[in-house]
């Protein structure tokens, strides 16, 4: 089978400047009343359902594909496909990282200890001004891939933290053509502390 290089074609779209935030997560839950069928990890790193204090400009993680979704379809967009991500990361002239060519531990969250708010890197941004593409947190996409037996999603970015060797999931900041196929099982155990999403849109005429 032929993994190589494959032509897509990328619709104009929106995208949202930042993943989502803890902030923009409470402001969804008041308006919206979202309440997920299966509660066990919702919003885990919350304090009884609080965003701790100083941390509502971090992303929202601890969120499945359901719940990003949930906030996509409320706020008029949609996740990303796979191939949509790479494109807004990597733009028309197919970049190895968001800001060029080399690696710079300056311009994201690589290798760190915790979340950091999503503006702290804007030496990092992509060509089209996009923040947080690579570090800080995974960010889940709409590409799902059904083998018969497994489901998995592709997700993108890497995180601050840069799993030990032979670690499920791969840490520290990804290049912008790098997914993981992430195994799907139930909303509990897809949800993560290192996994948050962001928002597209279609350009409409």
């Amino acid at each position: 089978m032929d993994h190589g290089p494959r032509l897509v074609e990328v619709g104009e779209l929106t995208v949202d400047l930042y993943p989502v935030t803890n902030g923009e997560y409470v402001r969804f839950l008041s308006e919206s009343g979202y309440r997920p069928e299966q509660t066990e990890s919702f919003l885990r790193h919350w304090e009884k359902g609080k965003v701790p204090s100083g941390r509502e400009a971090h992303p929202v993680v601890w969120v499945s594909p359901e719940d990003a979704q949930a906030y996509a379809s409320w706020a008029g967009g949609r996740l990303p496909s796979d191939e949509e991500w790479q494109y807004i990361a990597a733009g028309p002239e197919g970049r190895t990282w968001p800001w060029g060519e080399k690696f710079d531990a300056m311009r994201c969250n690589h290798d760190g200890h915790e979340l950091c708010e999503v503006t702290a890197y804007p030496a990092g941004v992509s060509w089209c001004g996009v923040y947080d593409l690579s570090g800080n947190a995974w960010e889940w996409t709409s590409s799902i891939i059904d083998d018969g037996m497994h489901r998995f999603a592709l997700i993108r970015g890497g995180s601050y933290f840069h799993a030990p060797e032979r670690w499920h999931v791969g840490g520290g900041a990804r290049r912008c053509n790098y997914h993981w196929k992430l195994q799907l099982m139930n909303p509990r155990i897809n949800r993560a502390e290192t996994v948050g999403f962001r928002c597209v849109s279609e350009v409409r005429s």
